[in-house]
């Protein structure tokens, strides 16, 4: 298993996993647009397939106790976008941004995914990102009125530290300043860039199939 200076290749799948603390939350496959060394550029149509870790009774984080829900083991639960999504992956910063597109190709929101630097892998036959979700993230319109989104979620959870896997509420917060002064500016990567993206339509179909090995873990 290689980590940290992974190149990953066009067209290639690339497994989007968000880890809370030791366990995963989320796993999402997306391909390869670009990569430039300091950024991954990844797109996943609407339809794409990925799966929140659930408990086994079916409650999904909001519906659990936040001690009960880290301290306890769960499991993949399918769920479809009804959206594309192209994301960019700024290697070393605390965030990432989506562009999101209606299914008829129209470009319609960006998010700020407000996140712990991301970190490429591969092995076995598999590419994978991890990073840990903030839970605290910024809604951006396309005049640019930007938004906090989840801002209660978050700071009800930093008030249980041993369970949370946030403890730098300061970051968060300053990573969502620099999306927002970047946003106010109309500066990269909120200037238009990407607002027109069509995926070449010969690449492959991404698999709905959760893949083997989707729960290994990296030498970070």
């Amino acid at each position: 298993m290689t980590s940290g200076d992974v190149v990953f290749v066009p067209t290639e799948t690339v497994h989007l996993r968000h880890w809370q603390r030791r366990r995963i939350g989320m796993v999402f496959p997306l391909q390869v647009v670009r990569d430039t060394g300091d950024a991954v550029v990844l797109w996943a149509p609407a339809g794409t397939q990925g799966w929140h870790f659930d408990m086994p009774d079916g409650r999904r984080m909001t519906e659990t106790p936040l001690p009960e829900w880290s301290a306890s083991e769960r499991v993949p639960v399918p769920h479809t976008i009804d959206h594309g999504v192209l994301s960019w992956h700024p290697r070393g910063r605390d965030y990432s941004i989506r562009w999101f597109f209606r299914p008829d190709g129209r470009f319609y929101r960006w998010y700020a995914n407000l996140e712990a630097p991301s970190v490429s892998w591969r092995g076995d036959g598999m590419a994978g990102l991890d990073t840990s979700d903030w839970d605290l993230d910024v809604v951006i319109e396309p005049d640019r009125s930007w938004a906090w989104k989840d801002e209660d979620e978050f700071v009800a959870r930093l008030a249980m530290p041993e369970s949370y896997w946030v403890d730098e509420e300061d970051r968060v917060r300053r990573a969502g300043k620099e999306v927002i002064e970047l946003v106010e500016a109309a500066a990269f990567p909120f200037d238009g860039t990407w607002c027109d993206f069509r995926p070449d339509p010969d690449w492959p179909a991404i698999s709905r199939d959760l893949p083997a090995g989707w729960d290994r873990s990296i030498d970070v």
